[in-house]
């Protein structure tokens, strides 16, 4: 047992302190209708207590509701911030997974009081992803074909057990055969309105919401995509989002509109927002965004892709594509040795023009073994479709002020990511499913930006400009 009051038992440098402060700021309309008193049943929970609880437990690196519960009835921390009252862990439970709209709501009020010290809107921002492991295990990814056997040899199985006499032990196990077999049912059908129609097509049976994804050891298992915007004169997160994709591509566009949607939520900035430039790594490179973002008036910084421009192997440097002149009455390529190369059409991704020479006059060619030695066709060579704007971007990244926001990028996107993985313990989902993956993301942010209103954790800013 505690001796004295639990305000004077609280250090006053707690950040369970600090985060009461902050959450006291907030307006929680709707939250505070559904957590009223009444003339039944206990009195109810204060819903800034529910929201600051697990703040501290995502800190503490908690998030089982029965450990949560228990704090809140032995720690000071948590036992200061309930105002000691009793939590179950349902409450505590159904308070994290349910009211999304109230959550987001409540960080649109914190990006709005930065935004009220000068911090939002930032000019520039930066977008970064990562993958984090879903719930289910990787032991829960079958194909199609492994399921479809495995149902076979349940019906073989179960019509065994019906053949035999009537009995107790007859019947629960075949209950039992007849449950997994509506399982693997579900899952088949599951994989057949997902389109995985394929005997190698693989779905995660306990959670179908998460793809199998390249984890950071190099492994598959199943995984988000968590993506996030982050405001580089803050370090404050402004939008976040978990998508289907197994990688940054195309991203880049989708994430930016949603950061301009938050920042006008929050009634910070107009327009675009106030976003003036953003920065990426390469895997965010897409020729067709890049344009249209530069049409807005948006500054990118977005590196060209590693493999983006490799080159086959073999190809001496004089019989690079650079090498290849392009004659527009014609629209025709000629290589170095005067042959001609004929457009053959537009690129996957309709941002560059394909063209080839023909395969007879290659393989007659002396400079073959310079040029192409490993095609069996004509010299294929690209010409991009909007090269004053992809050379404005490379331009602008060797400037000084690229290399400041390549520096930026990676102290503040980088080190947002570290802190919601690291210091608030986001290695792996607890939460089920697409929906709950984005509760957590969505909890991690409001958590974030918190803390940085407060001042528990300071600003990136000041490390990517000492960088």
């Amino acid at each position: 047992m505690f001796a004295g009051s639990l305000d004077r038992l609280l250090p006053p440098d707690s950040v369970a302190r600090a985060i009461w402060a902050g959450v006291e700021r907030l307006d929680f309309g709707p939250l505070d209708g559904l957590y009223k008193n009444d003339a039944v049943g206990r009195p109810g929970v204060n819903p800034r207590g529910l929201v600051a609880v697990w703040m501290l437990a995502l800190l503490r690196g908690e998030t089982s509701s029965v450990r949560v519960a228990l704090f809140c009835g032995q720690d000071v921390d948590f036992r200061w911030l309930v105002g000691d009252g009793a939590v179950e862990k349902t409450p505590l439970c159904d308070f994290r997974k349910d009211h999304r709209a109230e959550i987001v709501s409540l960080s649109a009020q914190v990006l709005a009081s930065l935004g009220a010290h000068g911090l939002l809107p930032g000019e520039p921002m930066g977008v970064d992803g990562t993958i984090v492991r879903a719930a289910s295990s990787r032991h829960s990814v079958k194909s199609r074909r492994r399921l479809e056997r495995h149902r076979a040899h349940l019906e073989e199985l179960l019509a065994q057990k019906l053949s035999e006499p009537e009995s107790e032990e007859r019947s629960e196990a075949v209950q039992q055969l007849e449950k997994r077999r509506e399982r693997l049912t579900e899952a088949l059908e599951e994989m057949t309105a997902r389109g995985l129609e394929e005997a190698t097509d693989r779905l995660t049976v306990t959670e179908p919401d998460a793809g199998l994804k390249r984890q950071k050891d190099g492994s598959y298992a199943p995984g988000y995509n968590a993506q996030a915007v982050t405001d580089l004169d803050s370090g404050a997160i402004v939008s976040v989002a978990v998508v289907d994709a197994g990688g940054d591509g195309g991203q880049l566009e989708p994430q930016l509109e949603r950061a301009q949607a938050a920042l006008a939520d929050c009634g910070s900035g107009e327009g675009a927002g106030g976003i003036r430039s953003v920065v990426a790594d390469g895997a965010y490179h897409d020729t067709r965004q890049l344009v249209e973002l530069e049409g807005q008036g948006v500054a990118c910084y977005v590196p060209e892709a590693r493999n983006g421009n490799r080159q086959a192997p073999g190809v001496s440097p004089e019989y690079r594509a650079e090498a290849f002149a392009y004659d527009a009455g014609s629209d025709t390529m000629r290589c170095p040795e005067g042959h001609e190369l004929k457009r053959r059409k537009l690129n996957a991704g309709e941002t560059a023009v394909v063209y080839q020479a023909a395969a007879r006059t290659c393989q007659s060619c002396p400079a073959k073994s310079q040029c192409c030695p490993h095609s069996g066709g004509g010299r294929c060579v690209s010409r991009p479709l909007y090269p004053e704007t992809l050379e404005r971007i490379a331009h602008r990244l060797d400037t000084e002020e690229g290399l400041a926001m390549k520096r930026a990028r990676w102290v503040v996107c980088e080190g947002a990511f570290a802190r919601l993985q690291g210091l608030l313990h986001w290695h792996r989902c607890r939460m089920w499913g697409w929906a709950g993956a984005e509760m957590e993301l969505v909890w991690r942010q409001l958590t974030l930006n918190l803390l940085l209103l407060t001042g528990v954790w300071r600003p990136r800013v000041a490390a990517a400009q000492a960088a």
